[in-house]
């Protein structure tokens, strides 16, 4: 009788096993930390282990294991002690099922090159959630923003399924970068839907964090912005306190206050309330979603990306006076922020760009924090009058190509160079790769303020490297 009973419990086992049914998906990322987060679908123990990536490479294996036996469905790991700029292998485990290895960046602890993807409005269509995601993930960013829309149905438990296949989509993207989602209006019952699905900093609606020598405020302009509103205060401190002690300031946020989207239309109380803020207090950018559409609107001296082509229905543009380039797409867009400059791609679902700009700082407080540049670009003479020599070096790096972009993202002038080529004229420094150029416009080009934008080469490895310069006639 003792046999048929084990037996009888034996058979059962893995009819109440339980397995990994969303994640891992990670959060909160800081120098020392990072949150890892994930669900099962019965209630179970469950851990994580990991290991720093010189470990790993040794070792195949991981060299920390921490657990809970307490029997949870939603899981939560907050990984302390972790070094700075480090990449860390992981893997979640639950009683019967355990997680492919994803890995992870801690924050940097000085000024480094990194990038970050946003995108949005993934909704409806998570199939091709996915080939936007994996598109996205293959270039390995650090972080994610998602400017809202998740899913279709994100305000009742009739979503539940969808929450199954969102998950699928973000496995590698979310899996490998800290995910933020801004609260897009298909999931604005933040408390009840929300809240208990994703860990982020704050009241997981409106918040803020530091990344090297960036600043990033995510909101919910769902929720009451008005003067004097809990958010509306948040929103001015945080800016105020931001200004002047970062190169790039970065906001996202769910309706777009400038849009030339036609389903959806500008959202006045954004544009009322937020949007003088974000001029006073020299905002780069601005991510938002709403309109499924690509959008490069510039107003007041802030870009105004609408980035909500993550699987959703398209809609049609119809451009505004603000809008630079505008295009019913699937995409995703990839920021590359490299000291005291940053390149925007926008990329359709295959990873092509089709829109791109560069943009400096003014601030440079980044060059506090370089012990030696792996770079540099010489104008004279500063400003110019008819032409301008651009000397581009670096002791690491092969200078490619150097392009010259006016503010609105046009390409003026273009030099692409032989990285074989060893001549006096364009390898002039045994210690450093040089090359000059001398750049003379043409009669049509107006007086203002150009980008220089350098691609340098370095064995695998890449950057890209801008410069401001200026242009009077």
């Amino acid at each position: 009788m003792k046999m048929v009973i084990v037996s009888m419990l034996l058979l059962l086992v893995p009819i109440f096993s339980a397995s990994i049914d969303r994640g891992p998906y990670l959060s909160c990322v800081s120098e020392n930390g990072i949150i890892i987060t994930f669900e099962s679908d019965i209630p179970a123990g469950g851990g994580v282990r990991w290991a720093d990536e010189a470990y790993f490479d040794v070792h195949s294996s991981f060299e920390h294991d921490t657990s809970v036996s307490d029997f949870l469905s939603h899981h939560k790991f907050e990984l302390n002690a972790l070094n700075p700029w480090t990449k860390y292998y992981y893997q979640v485990y639950v009683d019967g099922d355990e997680s492919d290895t994803f890995h992870f960046w801690t924050a940097p602890d000085t000024v480094v090159p990194f990038s970050f993807v946003a995108y949005g409005d993934c909704r409806t269509n998570q199939s091709e959630h996915r080939t936007v995601a994996d598109a996205a993930s293959s270039f390995e960013p650090h972080l994610v923003f998602n400017s809202g829309d998740l899913i279709t149905d994100g305000n009742s438990w009739y979503g539940a399924w969808e929450w199954n296949q969102f998950f699928d989509a973000i496995e590698n993207l979310g899996g490998n970068a800290p995910y933020y989602p801004a609260v897009g209006n298909h999931e604005d019952e933040v408390d009840e839907f929300f809240r208990p699905l994703f860990e982020l900093p704050g009241n997981e609606q409106w918040y803020s964090f530091d990344y090297a020598n960036c600043h990033f405020v995510v909101l919910n302009n769902n929720a009451d912005i008005s003067t004097g509103s809990e958010q509306y205060n948040f929103v001015a401190d945080d800016l105020a306190a931001a200004d002047g002690n970062y190169d790039f300031i970065f906001v996202i946020f769910h309706r777009p206050p400038y849009t030339c989207g036609t389903e959806h239309g500008n959202h006045t109380d954004t544009q009322t309330y937020l949007c003088p803020l974000f001029v006073a207090h020299n905002v780069a950018m601005v991510f938002n979603g709403h309109n499924h559409d690509y959008e490069r609107n510039y107003v007041d001296g802030v870009y105004y990306i609408v980035t909500g082509g993550g699987g959703a229905p398209l809609y049609p543009v119809s451009p505004e006076a603000w809008t630079i380039y505008a295009e019913s797409c699937y995409h995703f867009c990839l920021i590359e922020v490299i000291g005291d400059s940053l390149h925007f791609t926008a990329r359709y679902d295959d990873g092509t760009v089709f829109d791109e700009f560069s943009m400096n700082s003014d601030l440079s407080v980044s060059e506090k924090n370089y012990n030696e540049r792996l770079f540099k670009i010489i104008t004279k003479p500063e400003p110019f009058n008819s032409s301008v020599m651009i000397e581009t070096s670096s002791s690491l790096y092969n200078i490619k190509n150097v392009s010259i972009y006016d503010l609105r993202g046009n390409v003026v002038f273009e030099k692409s160079f032989d990285l074989s080529a060893s001549s006096r004229e364009e390898r002039v420094s045994n210690k450093d790769a040089v090359r000059r150029i001398i750049w003379t416009p043409e009669r049509n080009v107006a007086s203002g303020i150009y980008l220089v934008r350098a691609v340098l080469i370095g064995g695998d490895a890449s950057l890209i490297c801008t410069k401001k310069v200026v242009y009077l006639k």
